[in-house]
């Protein structure tokens, strides 16, 4: 995955548990796409200050994901029911045999999958 998208995730999953300072540069910075001059100027930082912050930011989230290990598990987790949603989409699209009772609730456990998955 791209390494922008993990440090969103790591910000979505490890954010509150920032400093205020980080929090607000990380949230202008990944929410907001906003560059760290940008930022500067909107935290009435200086551009060195506003870098550093974002910088031991990143550094802090990577760290509790080394030991919480919580956004690997989420993407593992989502991996998963995505195969899972696969297989029985397969097995539902089969032309042989499947009967249509079984066929019906094939598929009402696919569509609960998805929802689970996009609430996940």
């Amino acid at each position: 995955m791209k390494k922008t998208v993990v440090e969103q995730l790591y910000y979505d999953f490890y954010g509150e548990l920032l400093s205020d300072r980080q929090k607000t540069v990380l949230d202008y910075y990944y929410n907001d796409d906003c560059s760290i001059a940008e930022i500067a100027e909107l935290t009435r930082m200086t551009r060195q200050g506003a870098y550093d912050a974002c910088k031991r930011g990143r550094k802090q989230m990577e760290a509790y994901e080394k030991k919480l290990g919580l956004v690997g598990r989420f993407q593992k987790n989502r991996q998963l029911l995505s195969g899972i949603v696969d297989e029985l989409a397969q097995a539902i699209a089969r032309p042989q045999g499947l009967d249509p009772a079984l066929k019906k609730e094939l598929t009402e456990i696919k569509d609960k999958i998805l929802v689970l998955s996009d609430e996940y």
